[in-house]
């Protein structure tokens, strides 16, 4: 199974077979890396170093924890972000806590998934195959930036990149996207799959998100 945008890989993470993940952002990538050797009690550790912080000062900043990067953005991804994967803060929010325990159940799945920094639409497809893509949503701004500032993953993004991955392959497709799909790629049959409320990390709140997905080169 490969996932061309991987971010949270949540379709990887809940599959039972191999897994393929390709990722721009070099951050996440040593996020990954690092969750794909850590232990329980590293994240136990990384947990109780996050909760020392917080007690000396107020919403301390990730920078100062003396934490490798992957560990680092596993704190920002958890803490300073409000849990919705963007990197745009580096303060740790006193009202959130690092979902250790719902981590340490992945963590032997996690072993069984390779990440490739590099572009997922390089990809090239091989017996067997099944393709999950979630491309970068267009209209959004996650600021999926790398440390000290680096490409701008979103910004950057060009669904005709996803368009092409998808004519070149003859293997099963499962694509998803947010609540503009039928805009973006009108090319396609959309699905809804159901409406989710996420925060609104500029206004405060939450704003509804509808999620749609599509199917291609399935047996019928």
């Amino acid at each position: 199974m490969v996932e061309p945008y991987l971010g949270s890989g949540a379709f990887s993470i809940n599959a039972s077979v191999p897994a393929v993940g390709y990722e721009l952002n070099g951050d996440l990538c040593a996020m990954w890396n690092w969750l794909k050797t850590a232990t329980p009690q590293d994240l136990q550790d990384l947990s109780a170093l996050v909760e020392d912080c917080r007690q000396r000062t107020e919403k301390p900043d990730v920078r100062d924890m003396a934490l490798d990067l992957g560990r680092q953005t596993y704190v920002r991804v958890n803490c300073c972000s409000v849990v919705v994967g963007q990197l745009s803060s580096w303060k740790v929010y006193p009202q959130h806590s690092l979902p250790i325990a719902e981590t340490a159940k992945c963590l032997p799945r996690l072993r069984d998934i390779t990440v490739i920094h590099g572009r997922g639409e390089s990809h090239l497809v091989q017996d067997g195959d099944l393709l999950f893509v979630d491309p970068p949503y267009v209209g959004t701004k996650g600021n999926y930036v790398e440390k000290g500032g680096g490409a701008d993953i979103e910004g950057e993004y060009k669904p005709q990149d996803t368009i092409n991955l998808l004519s070149r392959v003859s293997c099963p497709v499962i694509f998803t996207y947010g609540t503009n799909a039928r805009e973006v790629f009108p090319q396609f049959s959309w699905e809804p799959v159901k409406t989710v409320k996420v925060p609104n990390m500029r206004r405060g709140g939450t704003v509804d998100r509808i999620e749609w997905v599509t199917y291609a080169n399935f047996p019928t």
